[in-house]
């Protein structure tokens, strides 16, 4: 049950860690000015996405640590890519096409009988 929630964790963390970093990408701004030294301007919603990606990373090592990798990669890389999408339609208004909803579908499947599997 802890690890259900621990995955649930790390799910949320990096989805949210993409879309804020995403959100606050727009003022993004990265040049090298003429002494040669990098000038490197992020925004704070993307800071706050990069802490919970890395918050996120943290997290996986200690499901790698203690999880199947056959069992939990593919769950966790399924769900996540379905909720990267999700987010995306819904927050960042980004068009879904109907071969991406498609391809959730059968990303569902696959790990619905992974997770059936793995029990």
């Amino acid at each position: 049950m802890i690890n259900i929630l621990i995955m649930i964790i790390y799910i949320i963390l990096s989805v949210s860690g993409l879309i804020l970093f995403k959100l606050g990408s727009n003022s993004l701004q990265f040049a090298i000015n003429t002494k040669g030294i990098l000038n490197l301007q992020i925004s704070f919603i993307s800071i706050i996405g990069m802490a919970s990606y890395i918050v996120s990373f943290f997290t996986y090592l200690i499901l790698v640590s203690k999880n199947n990798l056959t069992f939990l990669v593919p769950i966790m890389t399924g769900i996540g890519y379905i909720m990267i999408i999700t987010a995306s339609a819904f927050i960042l208004k980004e068009k879904i096409a109907l071969l991406s909803l498609i391809g959730c579908i059968i990303i569902l499947i696959g790990v619905i009988l992974v997770a059936y599997q793995g029990k």
